[in-house]
């Protein structure tokens, strides 16, 4: 029989106790896979926390055509539209016939699952940011489409039987009734050994609410001042890589221990972004022990909180952030002591809480058992959880 000790799951033998896989079936849902052209941190985290989840239930994954397969997980590939409007609004009802044949025990959903019906699965939704805020962020088409996004994310949210929220800002705005950051063990092990030279690293786009551009004008600005070189090496999408300045160290396609690898070598890392519901790149980073330097938006205001040492994590203005690289170069590159130790202890306690194994102990199975009691005749009511973060 399967019993639940202290968020591990365990198969009773005798007086044995083996780490087994779950009986449920989980059906993750998600539009953006990497593999295809995603080199967004909300696909490599879903796609880093399938990975993790395979070993531990029956997964499968309804996703765009092209993805990189999970070893362990049953890939469902949606075929492609050839538009931007049929990648956002046709995903979901072709997605929605294959959920009908399949009737998982969950489905989790990560986006795009406004059109799914109600059944005996149940729906755990999380909320990647808000499209709301992204839409305030934005302009033109853009910014008019995240609206639209933000009316069906209501729906979702009214249909959802667990909402989780990946920061304090999701977390209220859509009363979610748990916060697991969208973090997962980290890749890069050996320990820290900057570049002999000032370097610096952003991971993002050129355009749009990454502001690329931003970071490439502050590091040049920077060097004026210094006057010396600092090496700027950036992670992207393949298409924006004529975008940047000569002498930019451009990456596309990179994996996750090649992206933190590199960031662990950096004396620092830029995120000039307008919004972030979270900030994957900042926080690993700060769980790297590189310092960063960051505008405000829900995300980075929150990790400022956690860090609380400007030393590790500093948030400024957009005029500021030339002057704020060239204050952090002449103090080196390392963070004393006492505080990266406490940022580590801080990173770790986030990744812990975010792991697949507490998602399956602390959402999926009270959501399955408590289905299977009510169908017994019993009330069964979920507790929102507020995390003490």
């Amino acid at each position: 029989m399967y019993r639940l000790d202290s968020c591990h799951i365990y198969l009773q033998r005798g007086g044995e106790q083996v780490t087994e896989r779950s009986s449920l079936s989980v059906v993750f849902l998600v539009v953006g896979w990497p593999g295809r052209g995603e080199v967004g941190g909300g696909a490599r985290y879903v796609y880093r926390l399938a990975s993790e989840l395979a070993p531990l239930v029956s997964l499968t994954i309804v996703t765009s055509a092209g993805g990189t397969p999970v070893p362990g997980a049953k890939m469902v590939f949606v075929p492609e539209w050839r538009s931007r409007l049929g990648h956002y609004y046709g995903f979901p009802f072709r997605a929605r016939r294959i959920l009908r044949r399949l009737q998982p025990d969950i489905i989790h959903a990560f986006g795009d699952d406004w059109a799914l019906r109600r059944s005996s699965s149940g729906i755990v939704r999380t909320f990647l940011g808000s499209s709301l805020s992204e839409a305030r962020s934005s302009r033109g088409a853009r910014a008019l489409n995240h609206y639209v996004l933000a009316a069906l994310e209501k729906y979702a949210q009214r249909r959802a039987d667990v909402r989780i929220g990946i920061g304090p800002e999701s977390y209220d705005m859509f009363d979610a009734h748990r916060l697991m950051a969208p973090v997962s063990p980290l890749v890069a092990s050996e320990a820290r050994l900057p570049t002999s030279a000032p370097s610096i690293t952003f991971v993002g786009t050129w355009q749009g609410r990454k502001r690329g551009w931003l970071a490439a004008e502050a590091v040049e600005r920077a060097r004026r001042i210094l006057g010396q070189n600092i090496t700027l090496t950036v992670f992207g999408p393949e298409v924006d890589r004529e975008r940047w300045p000569e002498g930019t160290d451009y990456v596309s396609g990179a994996s996750d221990l090649e992206l933190q690898s590199a960031v662990q070598r950096s004396w620092l890392l830029l995120a000039p972004s307008t919004y972030e519901g979270f900030g994957i790149p900042a926080f690993e980073a700060l769980a790297l022990g590189v310092p960063v330097i960051a505008t405000a938006n829900p995300g980075s205001v929150w990790l400022d909180s956690v860090v609380g040492d400007s030393s590790a994590f500093l948030l400024v203005d957009d005029d500021d952030f030339a002057e704020a690289i060239v204050h952090r170069i002449r103090r080196g590159p390392w963070t004393p002591s006492e505080t990266a130790s406490s940022v580590r202890v801080s990173a770790q306690r986030i990744i812990d809480d975010a792991s697949a194994q507490s998602l399956v102990c602390d959402v999926y199975e009270p959501l399955v058992r408590g289905a299977m009691l009510s169908e017994a005749g019993r009330t069964v009511a979920w507790t929102k959880r507020r995390d003490s973060k």
